[in-house]
This record gives structure tokens, sequence and C-alpha cells, in this order.
């Protein structure tokens, strides 16, 4: 079960005390979406165990989201997720609009997969982000 969080690990084998087999690299990549969506979806210093943990509020930043700010924010997004969730490495995210939503925010986020410490898989995630703040990734 190398790959999974420790609570998914503790989860599993309440559920399966018999189970000794290697996770999937698909079990380990839903393992890291659902990660990264809750990451992204805590603001910082909502945290009482890490203060860094989860993103800024960009607009309490002076950001308004101009093609000038967006390099900031995917930089920050892109660090923030190198940062918690390890098994993510070279992590790009990019601003994309979409003309069919025009009031969501869309990031592809293009990064390495490790699994077992030495697999590496492409990870290619989409990242919606709401009117109302609310992120999802798919």
């Amino acid at each position: 079960m190398a790959g999974l969080r420790f609570l998914e690990r503790l989860r599993r084998i309440q559920h399966d005390p018999e189970r000794h087999v290697t996770t999937s690299p698909d079990d380990v990549l839903q393992s890291v979406t659902s990660y990264v969506s809750k990451i992204l979806n805590t603001r910082k210093g909502s945290t009482v165990l890490d203060e860094d943990f989860g993103i800024p509020d960009f607009t309490s930043a002076g950001l308004a989201f101009s093609q000038e700010d967006m390099p900031k924010v995917e930089r920050e997004i892109a660090d923030l997720i190198e940062r918690c969730e390890p098994r993510l490495q070279h992590v790009e995210v990019h601003f994309t609009p979409d003309t069919a939503t025009p009031l969501q925010m869309v990031f592809l986020l293009n990064a390495e997969l490790r699994v077992a410490g030495y697999d590496v898989y492409p990870v290619h995630l989409v990242t919606r982000v709401d009117p109302l703040g609310k992120v999802t990734v798919s």
C-alpha cells in the first residue's frame, strides 16, 4: 500500500486486515487528486498545525487576476502543491481561460507522480475555481 497517505492505509487495513498487496498507480493518483483538492480548498492560516498550509487569499493580496498577476498565482499554487504533496514533483500550473464558463477560473496542473519511490508517471489535472472559491480537481 505504499503511495497512499497514512490514514488511507489505516482505513484499508481496517476494512480488510488480510490485504497486503501493493497499491496500483491508479489508487495513488486518486489519493493525490483528493489531497490536492483538500490543499486548494483550504485557506492559508486556517489550519492550526501549519499556518502556511493552504492557498492564500489572492483577492486580499491586491491581485486583480490580470494577465500580469497570473504568473504569480500560478507559481504560488505550484509551490504550495510541491511543498504539501511530496508525491508530485516538477509541478507546473497554467491558467487557462475557458470562454464556455467565464465565471470559473481553470488551471491546468502538470507534474510527475512518484509511486513506490521509483516509478514516475506524468500527471495532468484540471482545477476549476467556481465564483464562490470552491476548487474541484479532476
